[in-house]
């Protein structure tokens, strides 16, 4: 006999063994449970905007709006139904509307979205956020115009754009339950 054929042989036999049977896969069907596990809800407050100088007449008065935009191209506009706040320079706009994130817009314990300023005669670039570890603690920013960017260009300090809309961004994990809107909106995947 040789080396080969009892190689062979040693192993037909212990496949045969009962502790190789017992690895044997079952012909039984296998029912496997899959739940999606959701464990927090996710929030975005857009708290107030501020005009501090448009850049125009002390006097005049302008009609702005606030859009939000998230990656799978949601857009949410405040005030909702096409409307749109007067304000002018040194005036602030208190909002405190709520907005909860769809779970399928939280990717990877964050949350990006884009905030745009949209006011009557100005052109505003959009403010990009992405909002990391939403798992582990809330928290809260700012998006405004870069003062420091306009003045670089030569824009007289009187003539310098300075808004901003202040956002915050938080989960049930992290706050108390009396810290979750009641009235929140719920946006759609």
């Amino acid at each position: 006999m040789s080396f080969a054929t009892l190689i062979v042989g040693l192993i037909t036999i212990a496949s045969f063994s009962p502790a190789a049977r017992a690895e044997e896969p079952s012909n039984e069907p296998v029912t496997q449970v899959i739940t999606e596990v959701k464990p927090f809800r996710t929030f975005l407050t857009i708290q107030k905007y501020n005009l501090e100088n448009s850049g125009k007449a002390a006097d005049k008065v302008f009609n702005s709006r606030i859009e939000l935009t998230f990656p799978n191209g949601s857009k949410f506009t405040l005030p909702e139904g096409g409307h749109r706040w007067p304000i002018s320079n040194g005036q602030s706009q208190e909002i405190n509307r709520t907005i909860e994130i769809p779970w399928g817009f939280v990717q990877g314990d964050s949350a990006r979205f884009t905030v745009s300023i949209l006011r009557s005669g100005a052109t505003i670039a959009p403010c990009e956020f992405n909002a990391e570890q939403l798992s582990q603690f809330n928290r809260g920013y700012i998006c405004h115009t870069d003062a420091g960017i306009q003045a670089d260009q030569g824009v007289p300090q009187e003539k310098i754009v300075r808004e901003s809309v202040h956002v915050r961004v938080f989960t049930d994990k992290n706050s108390s339950p009396n810290e979750i809107p009641k009235d929140a909106i719920a946006l759609r995947n």
